[in-house]
């Protein structure tokens, strides 16, 4: 009996030594059961693990695999649902490390194992040190964590390389299985595009499709194509959103990307069921992409990338990232004399076939004639310089045969003398590679790709058909942001100041956002045509600015990360659309473009709906207004610019709400879609007004109603009318292609 005893005691304390001895000491977490969650399609999924790391509060529970540092389960616990639905697409991070004989290395965070996963708090932390992939092994040590903080979950990392190679791709986060967003398939995910929100179906249908070597079908929309680094799924059933933002004080381009397995069905609904495709996963994997060629001994610090829940749509969510971004750089343009020009005349005076429209002298003609016809007093000038528009870039000098260094100062002096303002239209890394100069020297200042070759696809066309058509024209190269082209530039732009203009429109900064591999570079390739070009964009801001305080620069740019610097965007809105900028900074506008046509009317209209600057370019840029042909639209533009004037501090320069906190319907029920609002307020005051425009040619009868107090009187403004109060409830009548501005009363 001894014996026996003996033999039971060494077994309970050999199988005790056994289990402390192969828990994994790394990993902290909970070993309790968890009651079997549901996710959004309504299946009931097994409980947690017993080494599941769970993450949880108010408004998420995680759970966080310790064998892989992959999320297990993204619980919303306002909508009750688990986002991964499909447990067997989970991921946690991919890397792209390409070899000289294989460059689509993929190193699968999947197939990988973490030397260390420890929870401290509200955060996991994961650690990787050295990784493999079928080509072999590699020394690369990544370390990141998942912290839960309220409202939002943010993933941050730091990778490191010990490999001769540089790292071309990091994926993460990457959070593989989600099936849907609620219990509804109904959600869409909402895009801050160059001029306009796109709401974009995710779980019925999908943005992409299977194409060239993707695993399965693929979409992807990259910052700062992206005007905000952010996308916004917005579920209307339970009027919840979920924004993924990337807050990173280095602007860099990177990518946000869905894959939907196994792919697409070619119809809608483009999701396929289980059954057909043989029990297969079916769901989406979503990463944010960075490209950061990291060398050997170099860290990438990603930056924080963030999953927040919040109620209502992409407004709401919005302001969350405008907070980040307003506590790190200025939005404010008060003292900006450009942002409270609400028109502009702009004119090409010489093309780029070497067609003259017109003379210095002739322009500044052409300037007055703005001025007393439509009472514009803020001029752009286009194609002022060596040969022309889309010629010779960078010689920003005067053109000789329109009137030369002489003629260009008398122009601006005399803009200047009559109370107006002159934008000259320059670009800044833009380069015509058909001189001499560029032969000579500037070629070696190209934009080059991953294998030193400088793409060539920019060229306009305009007096001949051969060049409209693009079948011959100028080609133009994309400059890399590197100093002796950064001081050919700063040179022309400081002497344009000097010489009397008021400010520079900068075209086609919205091409330069591309990863640059030329070997002058002082950036990274991500980072040279992004942070790198807003720094000497900034750079040579401020001295211009030393020469006049009160320079301004426009600019036809895209990402968000320009507005410190630029007070108007050039095409960043159109009809009745503008950028969601707009909406999360409204000290920002655009400009809205008219004047192919003769009776734009619905343009102007658009301007005012959306707070748009109106840049207006008779016989598309190349004419007067005091063409008779165009004497109607300039009589409508000044009746319409008189009432923005005097209500600029409400629909121009004030709060812009987009279509929030206003309905207009018609009397007899309804919306069409040629009836269109938009609601702006005061800045100080927030009294508010809505804009409604009549695109149609019929007239509409309507009624309005304010969303944010019970407004029962507004002044109704109309074009060519006197101004008057009207009652809630009352029906208005709006002309076809007719603008009403109802401001509340103030009593």
């Amino acid at each position: 009996m001894k014996n026996l005893s003996f033999c039971l005691l060494l077994i309970i304390f050999t199988s005790v030594f056994f289990f402390i001895c192969c828990v994994p000491k790394t990993v902290v977490g909970e070993s309790s059961q968890s009651a079997p969650l549901v996710t959004s399609d309504n299946s009931e999924v097994p409980a947690r693990p017993e080494a599941a790391i769970t993450l949880e509060n108010d408004n998420f529970s995680l759970g966080i695999d310790p064998g892989s540092g992959a999320i297990l389960s993204l619980v919303i616990k306002k909508k009750h649902c688990d986002m991964i639905g499909e447990k067997r697409l989970q991921a946690n991070f991919r890397i792209c490390l390409p070899l000289p004989d294989y460059q689509a290395n993929y190193i699968e965070g999947m197939e990988q194992r973490p030397v260390a996963v420890s929870k401290s708090g509200n955060v996991v932390t994961v650690h990787f040190k050295g990784m493999r992939s079928p080509q072999g092994e590699f020394p690369l040590d990544l370390s990141y964590t998942i912290t839960l903080d309220g409202d939002q979950i943010r993933f941050r990392s730091k990778l490191t390389n010990h490999s001769k190679e540089p790292v071309s791709e990091f994926w993460f986060p990457r959070l593989g299985g989600w099936t849907n967003f609620g219990n509804d398939r109904n959600s869409v995910v909402t895009v801050p595009e160059y001029g306009n929100c796109s709401h974009l179906s995710l779980f019925n249908g999908f943005p992409g499709s299977r194409s060239f070597g993707t695993e399965a079908a693929e979409w992807s929309v990259n910052y700062p194509l992206l005007q905000m680094p952010w996308l916004d799924i917005y579920s209307g059933q339970s009027n919840t959103g979920l924004y993924l933002g990337y807050h990173d004080d280095i602007y860099r381009l990177s990518t946000w990307h869905f894959n939907l397995y196994p792919t697409v069905s070619g119809r809608f609904p483009a999701w396929l069921t289980s059954e057909q495709v043989n029990g297969d996963p079916v769901g989406l994997i979503f990463s944010h992409v960075r490209y950061p060629f990291i060398q050997n001994g170099e860290t990438l610090d990603s930056g924080d990338f963030i999953i927040r829940v919040h109620p209502g749509d992409w407004h709401t969510g919005s302001l969350f990232y405008r907070k980040w971004f307003t506590d790190r750089w200025p939005v404010d343009k008060s003292d900006r004399w450009l942002r409270k020009k609400s028109a502009w005349f702009s004119s090409i005076i010489y093309q780029p076939e070497d067609k003259i429209i017109a003379d210095y002298n002739r322009y500044g003609q052409w300037c007055r004639e703005a001025f007393d016809h439509a009472g514009i007093d803020c001029y752009e000038l286009i194609g002022w310089d060596s040969g022309g528009l889309e010629r010779n870039y960078p010689d920003y000098t005067p053109e000789e045969i329109l009137g030369g260094k002489d003629g260009f100062i008398k122009l601006l002096k005399d803009i200047d003398s009559s109370g107006g303002r002159c934008l000259v239209f320059v670009n800044y890394n833009v380069l015509d590679q058909n001189t001499d100069w560029y032969r000579s020297e500037l070629y070696r200042y190209t934009h080059q790709d991953q294998f030193g070759k400088t793409p060539n696809w920019m060229g306009w066309g305009e007096s001949t058909l051969i060049a409209r058509t693009q079948l011959s024209v100028r080609r133009h190269v994309l400059s890399s942001v590197v100093p002796p082209m950064e001081k050919i530039l700063e040179d022309h732009f400081l002497q344009i100041a000097r010489d009397g203009a008021h400010g520079l429109q900068i075209d086609k900064l919205c091409v330069g956002s591309a990863l640059d591999f030329n070997p002058l570079n002082q950036s990274k390739p991500d980072v040279a045509l992004c942070e790198g070009l807003v720094q000497s964009v900034a750079r040579v801001w401020q001295k211009c600015r030393q020469i006049d305080p009160d320079f301004c620069f426009a600019s036809e740019c895209s990402g968000d990360r320009f507005i410190p610097y630029i007070d108007v965007y050039y095409r960043s809105a159109g009809g009745t659309n503008i950028s969601p900028l707009r909406y999360v900074f409204p000290e920002w506008t655009s400009a809205i473009h008219i004047g192919g046509g003769l009776f734009e009317f619905n343009g102007i209209n658009g301007a005012v709906l959306t707070g748009a600057v109106i840049c207006v370019e008779p016989q598309f840029y190349q004419g007067s207004l005091g063409h008779p042909h165009y004497r109607e639209l300039a009589r409508y533009l000044k009746e319409v610019e008189r009432l923005r004037h005097e209500l600029a501090d409400i629909i121009f320069l004030g709060k812009y709400y987009d279509n929030l906190y206003a309905t207009i319907n018609l009397s007899g029920g309804g919306m069409p879609a040629d009836l269109v609002y938009k609601t702006h307020g005061h800045y100080q005051t927030d009294r508010r007004a809505i804009v409604v425009a009549n695109l149609s040619g019929q007239p509409y009868q309507y009624q309005w109603q304010f969303g944010h107090r019970d407004v029962q009187k507004a002044q109704l403004y109309a074009p060519f009318e006197p101004v008057k109060e009207v009652l809630k409830g009352t029906p208005l009548e709006i002309k076809p292609e007719g603008l009403h501005i109802l401001v509340e009363s103030e009593d």
